[in-house]
């Protein structure tokens, strides 16, 4: 068990009594006070639940504070998963009884019959999960390692797209004969091999794949990728985790999917196919802020009331961010050459709930720029370009005269900002207050001039010239 066990593994719990028909329970006890480490949701993101319309097959369920299921919510067509019949969402407690919305479950069964005439034997661990159980599930990660950890495997409860009755954890009794059932390889073996080629097949989608700046080869994964968060859903590689979307949208999104450039930097999942869908401009949504990522999250939480002290992001009431109290300023910028390395230092003045957009280019990053290229040179990863976003506001560099453009623009972000949030193009918060920048560029030689400003869409603000020493 991790360090903050003792000082607090969050004990989460609901309260309700038993009956012929027992009420849905509400919120979980203790996620909304400290653990003794400064994790916990804001009581206005657990009440603020806007994914309520989870009986649409398409319902956007994810990390986000606007991406989360009422307590009191179930579907009201629950089956048996084996044998179809009716089923109470408080008697669907996995592993004893799994279920999933009627629809969903016949799609189901039907991919299990052809999983088993492929030689593969399918074994249903987790299908529909109730508020109550999801406290549970998330508190038995938590006990297992660490709060943070936590939140990158295990949804918050209301955060869970098992709530919708319309997801299932599928391994095969092969895999899971072989060990722990969570252990890495399950995408490489021959039931997730087929999984990923036949399940849109049924209506199922893979809504946490490997980012493909973690892969190996044809399906495999370069050493810890398996670990590593995707920026374009919050969580790690997942491939026993099926969604059930229905067949007709399962093979709309294959097709984009496909569009998308499957293996290059501009591949889409589920998430971001569901937000065009949706009608939603960006890729992506900054996680409610729980403490682990305060850098980075969302609430609607004003003041002291949020883990954070200084959230990334406030929302207003309609769940768009608060508009910032200003523009950012460039107060100073200077190069300077270390080893014959040349640096951008630059110092801005970036007020509350500005946002900004990848390239994240800090020494924590690894990335940098590269003389004759326009796109960030990311560290171990493909080089990629990052199109302005409407509202993100990012450092820019050119050379000679201003009609040269500015082929480089990094993120507000603070220096010790690692880089995974360049695996999706996004806006996503910009650090409030004094920013320190230090971009990294090659192959500048002495005595270029240069131009540095801040950049939002096509128009530049505090531009100055500079001499490359």
């Amino acid at each position: 068990m991790g360090a903050s066990a003792a000082a607090g593994a969050v004990a989460l719990a609901v309260v309700w009594t038993a009956a012929a028909q027992p009420a849905l329970p509400p919120m979980c006890s203790g996620l909304d006070r400290s653990d003794g480490r400064g994790h916990f949701v804001a009581r206005a993101d657990l009440l603020r639940t806007e994914a309520a319309g989870g009986e649409a097959l398409l319902a956007l369920v994810n990390r986000s504070p606007a991406g989360a299921l009422p307590p009191d919510w179930a579907p009201d067509d629950l089956v048996d998963l084996e044998t179809g019949r009716p089923a109470r969402w408080y008697r669907c407690t996995p592993p004893r009884k799994q279920c999933m919305r009627r629809e969903a479950a016949a799609a189901y069964r039907a991919m299990a019959a052809a999983m088993r005439e492929a030689g593969h034997r399918p074994i249903a661990t987790s299908a529909f999960r109730a508020y109550r159980v999801q406290c549970s599930t998330f508190d038995r990660w938590v006990r297992r390692g660490e709060f943070c950890e936590a939140t990158t495997v295990s949804a918050l409860p209301g955060h869970s797209q098992h709530q919708l009755g319309t997801t299932v954890d599928l391994f095969t009794r092969a895999w899971v004969d072989g060990g722990d059932k969570f252990r890495p390889g399950y995408g490489c073996s021959d039931g997730g091999r087929w999984l990923e080629a036949h399940a849109h097949e049924h209506g199922f989608v893979l809504p946490y794949p490997l980012h493909p700046d973690y892969r190996r080869g044809a399906c495999g994964a370069v050493p810890g990728g398996e670990e590593r968060i995707d920026p374009r859903t919050g969580y790690r590689y997942e491939p026993w985790h099926l969604r059930y979307v229905g067949r007709a949208a399962a093979l709309r999104f294959r097709e984009a999917w496909q569009a998308s450039g499957p293996g290059s930097p501009g591949e889409i999942t589920l998430e971001q196919w569901l937000r065009r869908e949706h009608g939603l401009r960006d890729a992506v949504a900054a996680p409610v802020c729980d403490g682990c990522n305060c850098d980075r999250c969302a609430t609607f939480a004003e003041g002291d009331d949020a883990p954070c002290e200084r959230p990334a992001i406030t929302l207003d009431a309609s769940g768009a961010p608060r508009a910032a109290a200003g523009s950012p300023r460039l107060e100073e910028a200077r190069l300077v050459r270390e080893d014959g390395a040349l640096w951008l230092e630059a110092r801005v003045q970036v007020p509350q709930n500005t946002l900004t957009q990848p390239p994240i280019v800090t020494p924590a990053s690894g990335a940098r720029f590269r003389r004759g290229r326009r796109e960030a040179q990311l560290a171990d990863r493909a080089p990629r370009a990052f199109p302005p976003l409407e509202g993100a506001w990012r450092l820019a560099i050119g050379f000679g005269e201003p009609r040269h453009g500015w082929p480089w623009r990094a993120a507000l972000v603070r220096p010790e900002r690692p880089g995974n949030d360049n695996g999706v193009q996004g806006r996503i918060p910009a650090a409030p207050g004094v920013v320190q920048l230090r971009v990294s560029m090659e192959g500048v030689s002495p005595g270029t001039l240069m131009r540095v400003g801040l950049v939002n869409g096509a128009a530049v603000t505090d531009a100055r010239r500079l001499t490359a020493p």
